[in-house]
């Protein structure tokens, strides 16, 4: 075997790997043997058909089976252990007609390659801008009416009142008042809120815990198909939402918006020692600024690779990359439609990819392992559980789930890419110029779609 490398311009070359008859015919008689000791043939016990007419069936395929898979190893090591910057992957120069013959005593493969140019990132001297979304008192204001609503002062009453919460107990009842021995019963919470009748929110309302009284849904609701919804029928079921029920009042609860004081401070912001309303609105808007971050990153992000790109000085081997977007499209992509968006979007994306490759070159710190993945997975589907305190086998059902999510590769794909652009955001933070503005999020969106519909706009010229 011999391999061979020649320059053809200054970001390409030619690599020719020549294989003689010694290298590849081992393992092609090897594979022959195997297939003769399970052939079946008429004529032949099983196993017994001669290697001649084995080798004339299924010669030239594993020939060329075998040979290709060498070429490919050689091809592969070869550039490993030279550390070639390969664009790409090399494409063949010549094709495998010569299979034909499987007497042949050489076979020579050639690739024509391309080259990564030499290049310097210089990240301190990249100005970027950055955003930083402010919240507004507006938005303050809305989060802290959310949390007065959603985290309430319960009280439970002895008698209904006009905006409380009521349990009851309920069994269908006959048209003299009477429980039908097997009907319908039924334990469940309503609000006098969705009471609609004037005259059934007069029965109700003043009535204590363990009256027991007919009441009927339908005319209460004002409307048999929201009675059969807050009754929970079955559509077999749904007659049953016009009946007389007998109905037990269990409980009765009153919910009171909540007060700023020190008791919500520390229910909202546990152990934050937050004493007055001012500090408690700092913290909400240091929240809601939290949550924008991410979208400030992202942005960031997007035009840190921009700039990267724009300010890329090095040339590349346009005329062979090219070359191989058409190659490797399979049928997909013509000359003429890889011509017409190289500059744009071709080009762009190769110079990206040679970017990411020096700088993961360079930083080890940026790689992302399957470890990283596997606990970005586990906080998206177990997020709402203390992961420190699992016992054994839990820890080993979740990680089933885990395996099983990520055998889907676009998953896995998906999480890693995300997990890189985070890494390399928060890198270009660290070592990039930061232009920051602030500005409210409604403006950032307006600025973002702003510049979203001028770029169409180029396109579309």
């Amino acid at each position: 075997m011999n391999i061979t490398q020649e320059p053809l311009t200054d970001l390409t070359a030619k690599i020719q790997i020549s294989l003689e008859k010694n290298d590849y015919e081992k393992e092609v008689n090897e594979s022959l043997k195997s297939y003769q000791r399970k052939a079946s043939m008429p004529g032949f016990r099983p196993g017994k058909v001669p290697f001649g007419l084995v080798k004339k069936m299924y010669g030239k395929a594993v020939l060329a089976d075998k040979v290709n898979q060498l070429v490919s190893d050689k091809l592969n090591n070869y550039i490993i252990e030279n550390k070639l910057p390969v664009l790409g992957y090399p494409m063949p120069m010549n094709d495998s007609q010569f299979f034909d013959d499987d007497n042949r005593e050489q076979f020579d493969f050639m690739f024509e390659l391309a080259l990564s140019p030499d290049f310097k990132l210089d990240l301190n001297g990249t100005v970027v801008p950055y955003i930083r979304i402010e919240a507004t008192n507006e938005e303050i204001q809305q989060a802290i009416d959310n949390m007065l609503l959603s985290n309430p002062v319960i009280t439970q009453c002895e008698t209904i009142g006009a905006d409380d919460r009521v349990n009851v107990a309920l069994a269908e009842a006959d048209e003299k008042g009477e429980e039908i021995e097997g009907g319908f019963t039924k334990e469940f919470t309503f609000h006098m809120d969705q009471i609609k009748s004037a005259e059934a929110r007069e029965q109700l309302i003043g009535k204590e815990i363990g009256s027991e009284f007919i009441f009927n849904f339908s005319k209460a609701l004002e409307d048999e198909e929201a009675a059969a919804k807050i009754l929970e029928l079955d559509e077999d079921q749904k007659n049953i939402a016009k009946a007389d029920f007998n109905m037990i009042i269990n409980e009765v609860i009153h919910e009171e918006r909540a007060e700023l004081n020190e008791d919500l401070f520390e229910k909202i912001f546990p152990g934050a020692e937050i004493n007055d309303e001012q500090a408690f609105r700092e913290k909400i808007k240091q929240e809601i600024e939290k949550q924008y971050e991410s979208e400030s990153d992202r942005y960031f992000f997007t035009k840190a690779v921009d700039q990267l790109i724009e300010t890329f000085e090095a040339p590349l081997p346009d005329d062979f990359l090219k070359r191989w977007l058409v190659y490797n499209s399979e049928g997909k992509l013509s000359k003429e439609a890889v011509e017409a968006e190289y500059d744009t979007k071709y080009a762009n994306s190769i110079k990206w990819q040679m970017i990411e490759a020096e700088l993961l070159k360079n930083n080890e710190d940026l790689k992302v392992t399957e470890k990283d993945i596997r606990d970005q997975m586990k906080s998206y589907l177990f997020a709402n559980f203390g992961m420190g305190e699992l016992d054994e086998e839990m820890s080993k059902r979740m990680d089933g789930i885990v395996d099983s999510m990520l055998e889907n590769n676009d998953e896995h794909s998906r999480l890693h890419n995300e997990l890189f652009e985070k890494k390399l955001a928060a890198y270009f933070k660290t070592e990039m110029t930061l232009q920051e503005e602030t500005m409210t999020y409604s403006d950032f969106v307006a600025k973002i779609n702003a510049e979203n519909n001028h770029k169409n706009e180029i396109a579309d010229e």
